[in-house]
């Protein structure tokens, strides 16, 4: 049986994240993905990866051949019919690795990268028990039908932000400042944006659709 604390720590080549952030995730991961770009930020920053996945345009020879040498698997997947996101998201299914994925690098660089990721994460949000991705400014998942409430465990005072994708029915929140009761809300009409924690036992909940929960790493 699993450590419940455990989590597969997946990189992917979008803004690099900070050293101390890396450090904090790595020393705690069970298993350690790679996509193909993000493997040349892994190797300045010395972190050991169990696999590099991708259709492998951004891995430089010199850096595959550093990560053969140490046992990594290298692992190519020319499908452009799927982003290297979903490669690896269907790779830790397929090998059952584990429920829990925490995912750095999801933005920075092009802006389409950034809304396919969150269009990925969506869709594979109720494969998992937890998928959450780390920015360096907030932690982001997403609430769906089969993941319908979400209880803050955020310090009172933390900014957070509600975005329909695409849109959201019976969105009730309780314990935040700007309090929402069966809303919809639809992306290009209606978004939550920096609502502020009020209370210890802060909560969301949502009927139909899906909703991006952005919390901050700071308060109001």
């Amino acid at each position: 049986m699993k450590d419940e604390n455990t989590y597969v720590l997946l990189l992917l080549d979008g803004e690099e994240p900070s050293e101390a952030i890396l450090e904090k995730f790595v020393k705690t991961a069970s298993f350690i993905i790679a996509t193909d770009g993000a493997a040349k930020y892994a190797h300045a920053q010395n972190i050991p990866l169990d696999v590099i996945i991708g259709d492998m345009d951004s891995l430089s020879k010199d850096i595959r051949k550093i990560y053969e040498g140490k046992g990594t698997r290298i692992l190519e997947e020319p499908d452009q019919q799927s982003n290297d996101f979903e490669k690896a998201l269907r790779f830790i299914l397929s090998e059952s690795l584990g429920n829990t994925i925490k995912v750095l690098g999801i933005q920075g660089k092009r802006t389409d990268h950034l809304l396919t990721n969150f269009s990925v994460m969506l869709r594979y949000t109720d494969s998992f028990d937890a998928l959450t991705a780390y920015d360096a400014t907030h932690e982001h998942h997403f609430l769906t039908e089969g993941k319908h409430w979400y209880s803050f465990n955020s310090p009172v005072g933390t900014l957070i932000s509600l975005t329909p994708l695409p849109q959201a029915q019976g969105v009730t929140t309780s314990g935040l400042y700007y309090p929402l009761k069966n809303a919809r809300m639809v992306f290009g009409e209606r978004e939550g944006l920096s609502n502020i924690i009020s209370a210890e036992d802060a909560r969301v909940e949502i009927i139909k659709g899906a909703v991006l929960i952005s919390i901050s790493f700071r308060k109001h």
